[in-house]
């Protein structure tokens, strides 16, 4: 066949498409519909981009076209101080393959064209104020093209405010390899179509609210190597962690042999570690800590040659600690708050892998994670980098025997933390133990409430030291001289101790040292004068042992020295004036010690001496006092005894004549014989107000004493709440199984057709109400408010996390949280209490509650659910900071509808939280303690149901706070 002549080729070139200027204007129009988003643009990333300069678009700051075309292939503008609202509509260049607009200030949802593109490989919104659901566009029905998102390997959305559930549409992004939707607002389950991504390397869905249970379908992702449930250590400001799971996590998921690194601490895991797995273990970095995992450590662990780090921190594990785990090749390692035990056998570790993580992407998420982890190392930032700490943490369990001696296979220039205290260990302290001073360059080690005896020599072997805690154990004999050589020393805890003879004045030689504690122990001789040449001290404690003599006046020039106490010796003299204000009670137990002022000052030998006078003068008078006031006290007491006996004789009589039918009262715990129907009538007479303790919702509380010193607390209730007898008979018996110790212990119940009630033991400190009441006139201490606060907090949780079904109280408030002479808190009143399934929530008829308590979303729609609770708590949290009530009169100057929450929100936002807290509780506490828990509150109260923690995070904050 011929060729075709030239004219015939030149008219088919002419009719063939041309998509580079269709494909240009496309994308010249996509880069300008973006810039026209941009509202804020500081940097002028994209001052540039203009209709002016069209034909030179590749060349504009941040834009990458194609080599061969002017095709756009990538848009970088991370960090760039954009701002603006992103249309839903917003173009994507057609052939685009990467877009990074992370850490901007864009706002709107994440535009539909992003995931419905078929080209885009990498999508980074990181960091950024997207908000809306998540939506993955549909494929087109019929049709041969790829599906939306079918390109797409790395899909980053971290930091946003993106709500609802996480898609299952997420499936038709088949070539994901990296899918991180962490510190968003999002809900639900995580869909078990993410188990389709075959391909998927990284999952992160951190500090979002999600529930449910781990979908076993993640087992599928057969290439998956980090995934990352939930993390804790977020910076201030950051989205916390608000993930809650139900249920343990599949065995399938824990043993995929890809994965390396599986973060989930605090993640409401319950359930057992796999005793056995099939296949080889690439675990680096597992962390379950502060979960409810049961059962024993698997001995599969120790196949894992990489593992380099291991939290499985309080949870409920028992049995002994696995010989083939290799300790000593773990950088962290963190048993602490179970129930191991038995003995803690020696490591012998000398070459531990050196294996690498080959993936980029991989390896950031270890550093970050476990980095984030060793910035709360013993050392601070004294010792360089955390790559150069291992730490290890046997605390608060039960091992039994020798003390271990433990070999680090970590080569040398690294910093080594040993925690071993709160367990039964019964040895002396031998030179074997401090082997791993050899080759650290800094040590911690905290062997502190044992059973440890012996003498402390060896301890001048480890010339590394720079903290050691030994307090409390049986160690006995003299403080060795040998001390002096720790020149790295900063910390010395020996309190708690048998040791005798005198305190060594080289202390004074110890330039880095900063904490001495040897306080209760049986120390004779003077405060060494030598002491006080240790510059750097802040802390000494030497009370409570048999000192004599007098307190080196030089204590004065320390300018570090915060704390002095010597109370309970046998010291004279005078008392040094200290740079910084000291506590008179550091002092006191000293009776030839010259009287304490105040806080720098003491009284001179002939004041004291006349103060004493005084004092005895003072005392001969009292005694005839004493005298008149106890025989009129007598004779007031035995007429209230004479009224007293005429009142029960004429109850008898009434008793016998009224022959009151026997009624039956049901009783939940081991009852006195005194608890009957006949008696709580008669003890409250007939439920007289004079015996009203208490009104609330569902009845009034009355105090009947059965039996001398048998006092409960009666509940009748009204019955026109009730729907039935059944239902309340089924339900009263579910709450009369739940037993906490931050509960009122429901007794007993009586269940009839005209008086019903409930009987609860009594507590005789008032109620929180009260407490907040009298704030103004007494000295409230921060441990005080502290502890209210998270017995409260660790009440609602037990409620919320582990009754089933689960237990809302729906009337948190004040008035219903009561105390005894302790001042420990317990909640009361489930006449409120609704049971609902797991995840279930439910849409009652009325709202229970009290106003000014009660959350929005309760009030408004009457839907229920535990973060009503959480908000309740919230209110009731800002009450016991501030000594306000949440309606509080001095309110109303900023009109109809402020409360405490809006007051703490306004203070908080003006950064004016002083004015705040209530002025003795501000004078007794850290600010910042204080600041914290305002934090918390507010984050309770957030009129986002979603943003709103849950009791047990809550609880778990409460108390960190205590420990900080």
């Amino acid at each position: 066949m011929a060729a075709p002549s030239p004219p015939l080729i030149l008219i088919l070139l002419l009719l063939l498409p041309i998509p580079l200027a269709s494909s240009s204007s496309a994308d010249l129009a996509a880069l300008l519909a973006l810039k026209a988003a941009v509202t804020h643009d500081p940097g002028g990333a994209v001052s540039a981009w203009s209709a002016a300069s069209a034909t030179s678009y590749c060349r504009w700051r941040g834009v990458t076209c194609h080599p061969s075309s002017l095709a756009v292939s990538s848009i970088d503008l991370p960090a760039a101080s954009l701002s603006g609202a992103l249309p839903a509509a917003l173009p994507l260049p057609p052939r685009l393959r990467r877009l990074d607009l992370a850490a901007n200030n864009f706002s709107g949802p994440v535009p539909d064209a992003f995931l419905a593109s078929t080209t885009l490989r990498y999508l980074d919104l990181r960091f950024n104020s997207l908000s809306g659901p998540l939506q993955i566009p549909l494929p087109l029905a019929n049709s041969s093209s790829p599906p939306p998102c079918a390109a797409l390997t790395h899909l980053r959305l971290a930091g946003n405010l993106l709500v609802e559930q996480i898609p299952a549409g997420i499936a038709q992004c088949r070539s994901l390899r990296v899918l991180d939707l962490s510190r968003n607002v999002l809900e639900g389950a995580i869909p078990r179509e993410v188990g389709r991504l075959g391909a998927l390397r990284v999952l992160d869905v951190s500090r979002n609210s999600l529930t449910d249970r781990i979908p076993v379908e993640l087992a599928n992702c057969g290439e998956l190597a980090v995934l990352v449930l939930t993390n804790l250590t977020a910076s201030p400001g950051e989205q916390p962690e608000f993930n809650a799971f139900v249920g343990g996590l599949p065995t399938e998921v824990l043993t995929i042999p890809s994965l390396q690194v599986l973060w989930a601490p605090r993640a409401n895991l319950d359930g057992r570690l796999p005793l056995s797995r099939n296949g080889t273990c690439g675990l680096r970095a597992l962390n379950l800590g502060q979960n409810y995992i049961a059962g024993t450590m698997p001995l599969w662990l120790g196949e894992c040659q990489g593992l380099t780090f291991l939290d499985l921190s309080s949870n409920n594990l028992e049995g002994s600690m696995p010989a083939e785990l290799a300790i000593g090749c773990l950088t962290y390692l963190n048993v602490s708050g179970n129930s191991l035990s038995g003995p803690l056998l020696s490591s012998t570790e000398s070459q531990c892998s050196s294996r690498l993580i080959g993936e980029d992407t991989v390896m950031q998420y270890y550093d970050e994670l476990v980095g984030n982890v060793l910035i709360g190392n013993p050392f601070g930032s004294e010792l360089g980098g955390i790559a150069n700490v291992a730490l290890h943490d046997f605390s608060n369990n039960g091992f039994v025997g020798a003390l271990p001696s433990l070999t680090v296979g970590l080569g040398r220039n690294y910093s080594y933390g040993l925690r071993l205290n709160g367990n039964m260990f019964n040895s002396t302290l031998s030179s074997t133990f401090f082997g791993f001073c050899k080759v650290a360059t800094g040590v911690a080690v905290n062997l502190s409430y044992n059973q440890l005896s012996g003498s402390l020599d060896t301890l001048s072997s480890c010339i590394t030291i720079h903290n050691f805690d030994a307090g409390y154990n049986n160690f006995s004999g003299s403080i060795p001289a040998g001390v002096s050589g720790l020149h790295f020393l900063r910390s010395l805890v020996l309190s708690g101790n048998n040791l005798t003879g005198q305190i060594p004045g080289q202390f004074g030689d110890l330039a880095a040292l900063e904490v001495l504690d040897l306080s209760r122990n049986s120390l004779t001789g003077s405060i060494p004068l030598h002491l006080t040449d240790a510059s750097r001290l802040e802390v000494l404690r030497l009370d409570h042992n048999r000192l004599s003599g007098s307190i080196p006046p030089s204590f004065s020039e320390l300018a570090q020295l915060a704390v002095l106490d010597v109370s309970f010796n046998n010291l004279s003299g005078d008392i040094p004036n200290l740079r910084h204000a000291a506590d008179c009670g550091f002092f006191i137990g000293n009776s030839l010690l010259h009287q304490c002022l105040g806080t720098n000052a003491s009284l001179p030998p002939t004041e004291a001496i006349s103060s004493s006078k005084g004092a005895k003068k003072w005392g001969a008078k009292s005694k005839s006092l004493m005298v008149i006031l106890v025989a009129a006290s007598t004779a007031v007491v035995s007429f209230l005894l004479v009224i007293l006996l005429f009142f029960v004789c004429e109850r008898r009589k009434r008793a016998k004549i009224s022959n009151l039918r026997t009624k039956v009262v049901v009783t939940f715990t081991d009852a006195p014989p005194e608890l009957t129907y006949e008696n709580l009538i008669r003890a409250t007479s007939n439920f007289s107000v004079q015996y009203l303790i208490g009104t609330g919702g569902f009845g009034a509380t009355y105090k009947a004493e059965l039996a001398p010193g048998f006092l409960v607390a009666v509940k009748k209730l009204a019955m026109g709440r009730f729907q039935g007898l059944q239902q309340f008979d089924a339900e009263i018996r579910t709450l009369g199984r739940i037993r906490h110790r931050n509960l009122v212990t429901l007794i007993g119940y009586h269940l009839g057709e005209s008086d019903t009630f409930l009987i609860y033991n009594y507590l005789s400190g008032g109620n929180l109400e009260t407490f907040i009441h009298e704030m103004g006139n007494r000295n409230v201490s921060w441990t005080e408010v502290h502890k209210i606060a998270v017995d409260v907090a660790q009440a609602l949780a037990f409620l919320h996390c582990f009754c089933t079904p689960r237990i809302i109280h729906r009337d948190i408030k004040p008035s219903n949280i009561l105390l005894d002479e302790d001042l420990n808190a317990y909640l009361s009143d489930f006449g409120l209490a609704r049971l609902i399934e797991v995840t279930q929530t439910h849409a009652t008829t009325d709202v229970a509650g009290t106003f000014g308590y009660v959350a929005p979303e309760y009030a408004t729609t009457c839907r229920v659910s535990e973060k009503a609770d959480v908000y309740s708590f919230g209110v009731v949290l800002l009450e016991l900071m501030s000594g306000k009530r949440s309606l509080d009169p001095s309110f109303s100057q900023f009109g109809n509808g402020f409360t405490i929450v809006s007051w703490g929100r306004m203070l908080m936002q003006e950064e004016n939280t002083s004015e705040f807290f209530s002025r003795g509780l501000l004078d007794a506490a850290r600010k910042d303690s204080l600041t914290e828990m305002l934090k918390i509150a507010l984050s309770c109260t957030s009129e986002s149901v979603a943003v709103r923690p849950s009791m047990r995070q809550v609880a778990a904050k409460l108390k960190q706070l205590g420990n900080d």
